[in-house]
């Protein structure tokens, strides 16, 4: 069973929050990616409230927001978690990303969750490196925006590298 009680919709870009969109607008701007929003298939907002206490009680509830949007091209993740001040920003080509089922991952058994692990040369500053091969999770929700997610970014990957 999952710690996180996660919930997904579809939205608009018009619909993400200023501040959200303008850390997109800004990370598109500085690694030169231009219309890298253009003709979006579908896009998200996944939502992530932590169920269980930190160790022995205590502790403020964690809530985190992702957002998620799907091109013919690309794949733009942002993320913010209500403890860590900005929202973090990444991208990668659809034609270098490798997307998987976090339920076909072997760490499922260990920790059951909802959602996506997508594997790749992100761009944008991660770690130590610029452009790093990593795995990012995007956790999903069970509602029909979820699996359409899904079956959108899967059919976008299978074209991109068609």
């Amino acid at each position: 069973m999952t710690d996180w009680e996660r919930s997904t919709k579809m939205v608009l870009l018009e619909q993400i929050r200023p501040e959200h969109m303008q850390a997109i607008q800004g990370h598109i701007e500085s690694y030169d990616l231009k219309n890298v929003l253009d003709h979006y298939l579908i896009c998200i907002e996944s939502t992530a409230i932590k169920k269980k206490k930190k160790l022995f009680g205590g502790g403020n509830p964690d809530q985190r927001t992702q957002i998620a949007v799907v091109t013919p091209q690309w794949l733009v993740i942002g993320a913010q978690g209500e403890n860590i001040g900005s929202f973090g920003v990444l991208t990668i080509q659809l034609k270098d990303a490798i997307a998987k089922d976090y339920k076909d991952e072997p760490g499922y058994r260990l920790i059951p969750d909802e959602g996506v692990n997508v594997t790749g040369p992100f761009t944008g500053r991660i770690g130590f490196e610029h452009n790093a091969y990593i795995t990012s999770f995007i956790g999903l929700g069970a509602e029909p925006a979820a699996k359409e997610f899904k079956e959108t970014l899967f059919e976008a990957i299978t074209k991109a590298q068609g």
